[in-house]
C-alpha cells in the first residue's frame, strides 16, 4: 500500500508541477534513479525581469536572482538589494517562491543568498482504487537555499559559484530529503573600444556542476545539468534610455538545445518595458522604479506547447544602502580627508615644533644678552601663534632693551662729537634706516632688511653702535639662509614628483633672496633643462601618434641638442627617422617568402619564432611599415601572454 501512495504521489507531481509547465523528456519519468530528472526550481528561476526578457537572463543577471542565472553576475550588482518573487501555479494551491540578497563590497567580492519554494496544499492521498485514505489531505514542500560568491579576476573575467541545499518533504508519511549541488557561472565585460563591441557581454552557467541526489520513498532521482550560454547588447538611446538585448542557448543533459531572446528598454531608470521569446513562446514584461524599491511584472505560459493558460507573475526588488559608486566616491572622498587630516596634523606638529624651537633658542640668546635674536626668534613665535603669552612678553623686553641699547649708544655718539648738530642729524638718518630693517625684518623681507641694515651700517662710526648693527645684519642673514633652505626643500620635493614648473617657480624665489648662491643656479639651470626636455618629449610622442615622423624627426633633434646623452629621446628620434623613410622601402621576393613564413607562425601561435624571422628581415629593411608594423604587433601579443 506504500509503495501505492508513493506512486500516485509523484504521478501527480510530475504531472501537475512538472509536466504542466515545462519539461518534455522521458527521462522525467525514471523511476530507477539512473536517468536524470529536471526539477520545477531548476526548470523556472526566478525573477519577473528574467520571464519579461523570455528567461534570456545569463548574461544579465545583475541582481539578487542571479544566485539561479548566473552567480558571476552577482558582482555587477549596483547595490545590495532584496527581491521578493511569486508566481501561482496552474494547480490550484500550489504557488512558487522566491527571496533572494546581494551584498557586494569594494575589494572583496560579492556574496549573495537565496530561498526558493515551491509548495502544494491539499493533496488527496488515496489507494489503488481511487479511495481516500484516511486524513488522506496532505501537502508537498520542495525548498531549495542558495548561498553564492562572485570576484572579478582579470581581464573584465567574473568567476562565481552557487552552493545549493535542497529539501522535499511529504507531510502524509513525514518523508524527508535533502541534497546538496554546486552551480557554476562566468561573466565577460571587457571595456570595449570599439563601437560595434561596446556594451557587450558573455554569459555562461553550468547548472548542477555538481548533480543533487534525493531520495524520496523508493525514487532515486540525480538532476541533470544544463549548460547556458548567453549574451547581451547594450545600446544607448539618446541621453536618457539604453536597449538591452539578450540572446541565450541552453543545453540539457537530456533535452535538445534551445533558444531564449528578449530585449528592454529603459528610461531614465525609471519605467522599463519588456518582451521574450521562451522557446517558442512569447512573453511580456514591464517594470518602475521608485526610490529605493523596483517593481516588475510579467505575463507569458509556463508550456512550451502552449497546452496551458499564461500566467501573471511579480517581483519587488529593494535597493538598499549606496550604490558600488556612491561607495567608491565616500571611499575616495574619506581617503582624502584622512590626507588633509593627516596634513593638517603634521602640519601642527611642524608649527609646535618650530614654536618650540625659536622659543627654546629665544630664551637662550636673551639670556646671553643677544637681544636682537632673541627678538628675532621670539617674532618667529608669535608669527605661528599670535597670542603666545610667554613670546609676547619677552618679545616685548628684547624690544625695549634693544631700542635702549640703541638709544642710548647713539646719545654716546652725539656727546662724543665735535658737531653735536651735524651727528643728531647723523644719528635719526641711521635709526630711521634702522627701525625700517627691523620692519622689513618682521615681514620676511630680507632683502630689503639687509639694505636698511647696511645703509644704518655705513654712516654709524661708533663702535658700540656697529656691534648692534651688526648683529641685526648677521641675524637678517641667518634667517634669510634659513629661508632659502627651506624653498630649495621644497622645490627639490616638487621636482621629484614632477612638478618641474612649481619647482621652478620656488628656485626663482630662493634665487631673488640669495642671488649670489651658485648651487641655487645650477638647480634653476638643471630644472629650466628638465621641463623642456619633458615638453620636446609631449610634443614629440603626440606627432609619432599622429604619424608626422618629419614633425616629430625635428622635435627630438632640438631635444637632442640640449641633451646630447639622453637615451629615451634618441630612441624616439631613431623612431620618428624610421618613421619618416619607412614608405620607402620594399623587401625583395626572398624577403617577402620569409615574411609570410612569419605571418604563418604568428596565425599558428608560435609568437617567439614570428618575432625572430622579422627582426632578422628588420636587420636588413629597417624602414618597411608592413615589417615593423607587424614585429609591433608579435611583442605586444607576447608581452600580454606573458603577463
Amino acid at each position: 500500500m506504500k509503495r501505492t501512495w508513493n506512486n500516485r504521489i509523484w504521478t501527480g507531481l510530475l504531472i501537475s508541477l512538472v509536466w504542466m509547465g515545462l519539461y518534455h523528456s522521458p527521462a522525467l519519468y525514471a523511476q530507477n534513479g539512473d536517468g536524470g530528472t529536471q526539477n520545477l526550481l531548476h526548470e523556472v528561476g526566478a525573477s519577473a525581469r528574467a520571464f519579461g526578457l523570455g528567461r534570456a537572463y545569463v548574461a544579465m543577471a545583475d541582481d539578487p536572482s542571479a544566485v539561479f542565472w548566473n552567480p558571476a553576475g552577482l558582482e555587477y550588482a549596483p547595490r545590495m538589494a532584496a527581491t521578493l518573487f511569486h508566481m501561482p501555479l496552474i494547480v490550484s494551491g500550489a504557488s512558487y517562491d522566491f527571496l533572494g540578497f546581494v551584498y557586494p563590497t569594494l575589494q572583496f567580492g560579492t556574496v549573495g543568498l537565496g530561498l526558493a519554494r515551491v509548495g502544494v496544499n491539499d493533496i488527496v492521498v488515496t489507494d489503488e482504487a481511487n479511495v481516500q485514505l484516511p486524513g488522506g489531505v496532505s501537502s508537498f514542500d520542495y525548498t531549495e537555499i542558495y548561498i553564492s560568491y562572485a570576484k572579478k579576476a582579470f581581464f573584465n573575467l567574473t568567476p562565481g559559484f552557487t552552493f545549493k541545499v535542497q529539501r522535499q518533504e511529504f507531510a502524509y508519511t513525514n518523508q524527508v530529503s535533502s541534497a546538496f549541488g554546486l552551480d557554476g557561472g562566468l561573466m565577460f565585460r571587457p571595456e570595449w573600444e570599439s563601437g560595434m563591441l561596446r556594451g557587450l557581454s558573455l554569459g555562461f552557467h553550468y547548472q548542477n556542476l555538481l548533480k543533487p541526489q534525493l531520495k524520496l520513498g523508493a525514487v532515486d532521482d540525480t538532476l541533470a545539468y544544463k549548460l547556458s550560454f548567453g549574451l547581451l547588447k547594450t545600446i544607448p538611446i539618446g541621453f536618457s534610455g539604453k536597449l538591452n538585448i539578450l540572446l541565450d542557448y541552453v543545453q540539457g543533459e537530456f533535452e535538445g538545445g534551445a533558444i531564449h531572446f528578449g530585449s528592454e528598454y529603459m528610461f531614465r531608470d525609471m519605467g522599463v518595458i519588456r518582451v521574450g521569446y521562451d522557446r517558442n513562446t512569447p512573453s511580456f514584461g514591464a517594470g518602475v522604479s521608485y526610490k529605493f524599491m523596483q517593481i516588475d511584472y510579467s505575463f507569458g505560459n509556463l508550456s512550451s506547447d502552449g497546452e496551458f493558460p499564461p500566467t501573471h507573475r511579480f517581483s519587488v526588488t529593494f535597493n538598499l544602502g549606496k550604490s558600488r559608486e556612491e561607495k567608491v566616491l565616500l571611499a575616495e572622498e574619506q581617503r582624502k580627508q584622512r590626507e588633509r587630516e593627516l596634513v593638517k596634523r603634521t602640519r601642527e606638529e611642524e608649527r609646535q615644533r618650530r614654536i618650540a624651537n625659536h622659543m627654546a633658542k629665544g630664551l637662550e640668546d636673551f639670556k646671553k644678552g643677544l637681544y636682537f635674536d632673541a627678538y628675532s626668534e621670539f617674532q618667529q613665535v608669535m608669527a605661528d601663534e599670535p597670542f603666545h603669552k610667554t613670546a609676547k612678553v619677552y618679545f616685548d623686553s628684547a624690544k625695549a632693551l634693544i631700542e635702549n641699547q640703541f638709544m642710548s649708544r647713539q646719545q654716546e655718539a652725539i656727546n662724543k662729537a665735535v658737531d653735536k648738530e651735524l651727528a643728531a642729524e647723523n644719528q635719526k638718518y641711521i635709526q630711521l634706516h634702522f627701525q625700517q630693517g627691523r620692519i622689513h625684518l618682521q615681514n620676511k623681507q630680507f632683502t630689503d632688511a639687509l639694505k636698511e641694515f647696511n645703509l644704518a651700517l655705513e654712516r654709524s662710526e661708533d663702535d658700540s653702535l656697529k656691534a648692534i648693527i651688526t648683529e641685526a645684519v648677521n641675524t637678517t642673514n641667518r634667517h634669510l639662509n634659513v629661508e632659502v633652505r627651506r624653498l630649495v626643500t621644497d622645490a627639490r620635493k616638487k621636482f621629484q614628483e614632477g612638478n618641474y614648473s612649481d619647482a621652478l617657480r620656488i628656485l626663482s624665489e630662493a634665487y631673488l633672496l640669495s642671488p649670489e648662491a651658485p648651487e641655487l643656479n645650477n638647480e634653476i639651470d638643471m630644472l629650466t633643462k628638465r621641463i623642456k626636455m619633458q615638453q620636446y618629449t609631449i610634443r614629440g610622442l603626440a606627432l609619432l601618434e599622429l604619424d608626422k615622423y618629419q614633425e616629430a624627426l625635428a622635435v627630438f633633434e632640438e631635444a637632442l641638442q640640449l641633451d646630447p646623452s639622453n637615451e629615451s629621446i634618441r630612441r624616439y628620434y631613431e623612431q620618428a627617422r624610421m618613421g619618416a623613410g619607412i614608405n620607402r622601402e620594399k623587401m625583395d621576393p626572398e624577403s617577402e617568402h620569409e615574411y609570410i613564413k612569419g605571418t604563418e607562425h604568428f596565425l599558428a601561435g608560435r609568437y617567439q619564432e614570428a618575432l625572430e624571422i622579422w627582426q632578422k628581415l628588420a636587420e636588413k629593411y629597417p624602414y618597411n611599415k608592413k615589417l615593423q608594423d607587424a614585429i609591433k604587433t608579435v611583442e605586444d601579443r607576447l608581452r600580454r601572454t606573458n603577463q
